[in-house]
């Protein structure tokens, strides 16, 4: 388990090291094989992809607009390799095998009296949030297109309070649940 984690993170690090469109190729050509290997949906890591490529495209024009095509370019592709072995990765890991990963990696912390454990968790309680917040903003959404209001992106940064302020009211409220849960279960002294 560790291992993994070493080896994901030495992975992804040394993609954005690659500055040859060939090497890059053969690590897309790496990918496919981890995906094949581990009977990963192609599909599902496409669309998983499609859902950040606008921070993808994003990244890549800003790229582009400082320090010209060629680099831009090798940004995006970067991006896109590191984005698909995350989504691998991530569909192979649970927030609990995160945890112990965590936990192990930062023992060497105890010398200087830093608690692995309580890292561990606070990783494990991040990770197992976000699909929480991604169904929260999906249940905002629905909810103001039920009222009239029109989801269009230019609606959405003018009037950001539509969705931030129930969200981070229902995030508030999960935040409090899951502490009275940590404490009643010991993990923590108030």
């Amino acid at each position: 388990m560790v291992v993994q984690f070493i080896l994901f993170l030495i992975y992804t690090f040394l993609i954005f090291f690659i500055k040859d469109y060939y090497l890059l190729l053969i690590v897309f050509i790496i990918n496919i094989l981890i995906m094949i290997i581990l009977k990963e949906s192609i599909r599902n890591t496409i669309f998983a992809i499609l859902k950040i490529m606008p921070f993808i495209i994003f990244t890549t024009i800003i790229n582009i607009a400082f320090s010209g095509i060629s680099y831009g370019i090798l940004i995006g592709i970067r991006l896109i390799l590191v984005c698909n072995i995350t989504y691998i990765y991530a569909k192979r890991t649970t927030p609990q095998k995160l945890q112990y990963v965590v936990e192990t990696l930062l023992k060497p912390l105890k010398i200087f009296k830093i608690d692995s454990k309580e890292i561990g968790i606070m990783v494990c309680i991040g990770v197992a949030f976000i699909p929480i917040i991604q169904r929260q903003i999906s249940e905002i959404k629905l909810s103001l297109k039920s009222k009239g209001f029109d989801l269009k992106f230019v609606n959405i940064i003018k009037k950001p309070n539509y969705i931030l302020a129930p969200l981070l009211t229902s995030v508030i409220k999960r935040v409090g649940e899951i502490e009275n849960s940590l404490l009643s279960k010991g993990y923590m002294s108030e």
